[in-house]
């Protein structure tokens, strides 16, 4: 016979405040609404269960008055909106876990005696997006026209990714909390985030967007931290519209760098004289390598066409996307090559920094596999296959 434990109706009121009840199973939402209503006491196994579907920490449920979490960086939000007032678990924890790796990172690298990045906060005063954007390809030492150096938008994110890691930014990416499946990053919540940090800034995406999208919001949080300015990135559209002027800056800033102004009007004359607007469009989407939406914004800055169809085609480029995820998850594509999988998640010169201090005996081996969420076997292969190897 299970005894029934004491969870208080502030803690119960906390709980439903901050979860989308909705979406949870059905027993768990029965769980949930006795408790409320008053009409069954909860057992220990029950909150268990509740706990492990929600996302909430099984001592939460157990305290007398309800947690208060540090959550300054949704402030930072782009736009505005009642449902990250109160941000899911899903985002809540990602947030946690990646703090941990930024904590790790600076304690890391003042103990090694690395200086500060000069280059974080270090654009505050620069005026114009043009001058903006030149400084930041100087900063991660590319061309004005880099994106002819790459075939693919993939190529192109892992070449900008890379160049924003070595220049001392940790890049993370995932579509889950931790390696829990059931738990997928709502891309309609947040496409990515940046937190400042002297020196070990950190950029996170959101791997649920595009491809597309993602490349426009490394660049746009990597703007943000030029800045010295955390972010919480969940405009899906990339408007330019109901955003403040640093917003504003970060997307003019990225789309300039994805798509030179200059490049993309002598492009737009050549390409519009033998085809109408939104072919033009697609063609000039090969030559940059980049999403139809960065390609139809630049095309309504520039005059070319009207916000309407400007808004058409980025909202049709997300169905599209959605209805590809949709298809694939039906299909049930699975999620490839598991090491590969995890070692995108991870940024290369971090883990190797990682790697190299549990070598030397600096970091606890259970230290490095929290901050990975690997296990002592999938730690030392996914060493292995970035490259080095541990002891």
């Amino acid at each position: 016979m299970q005894v029934p434990v004491n969870v208080s109706m502030e803690i119960l009121d906390w709980v439903i405040a901050h979860i989308k009840i909705d979406a949870l199973p059905n027993q768990i939402r029965e769980y949930l609404n006795l408790w409320v209503n008053g009409e069954k006491e909860p057992t220990f196994n029950q909150v268990e269960k509740v706990s492990k579907a929600t996302g909430i920490p099984l001592g939460y449920f157990f305290l007398q008055t309800p947690p208060v979490e540090e959550l300054s960086i949704v402030e930072y939000r782009t736009i505005d909106s009642i449902e990250l007032k109160n941000p899911s678990r899903n985002l809540i924890d990602i947030l946690h876990d990646m703090d941990q790796v930024q904590t790790w990172m600076h304690e890391y690298l003042v103990s090694e005696a690395n200086s500060p990045l000069v280059f974080v906060g270090g654009l505050k005063s620069t005026s114009s997006f043009e001058t903006f954007a030149q400084k930041v390809r100087s900063l991660l030492g590319i061309s004005y026209k880099w994106y002819k150096d790459t075939r693919t938008v993939e190529e192109s994110f892992s070449l900008i990714r890379t160049a924003i890691s070595n220049a001392g930014v940790i890049v993370m990416m995932s579509g889950i909390v931790g390696n829990n499946t059931h738990r997928p990053l709502d891309v309609e919540e947040f496409r990515a985030f940046s937190v400042i940090d002297a020196y070990a800034p950190l950029i996170f995406i959101n791997s649920n967007d595009s491809i597309n999208g993602r490349l426009f919001s490394l660049l746009h949080e990597f703007s943000h931290i030029c800045i010295g300015e955390n972010s919480l990135f969940n405009d899906r559209y990339s408007t330019g519209k109901k955003v403040n002027k640093t917003e504003t800056l970060c997307n003019a800033v990225a789309a300039e760098i994805l798509v030179p102004q200059t490049a993309f009007i002598n492009s737009w004359n050549l390409t519009i004289k033998e085809n109408d607007v939104e072919q033009a469009i697609e063609i000039l989407v090969r030559e940059f390598k980049c999403g139809i939406t960065v390609i139809a914004r630049k095309a309504y800055d520039s005059g070319f066409i009207d916000y309407q169809l400007y808004q058409k085609i980025a909202k049709r480029a997300v169905k599209l996307y959605n209805d590809s995820r949709k298809r694939k998850k039906e299909q049930g594509e699975s999620g490839g090559d598991f090491y590969r999988t995890a070692a995108s998640r991870i940024d290369k010169r971090f883990f190797s920094m990682l790697v190299g201090s549990v070598q030397e005996g600096k970091t606890l081996y259970t230290d490095a596999y929290r901050l990975t969420n690997t296990n002592r076997s999938t730690f030392a292969n996914l060493a292995g296959s970035v490259g080095g190897g541990t002891k």
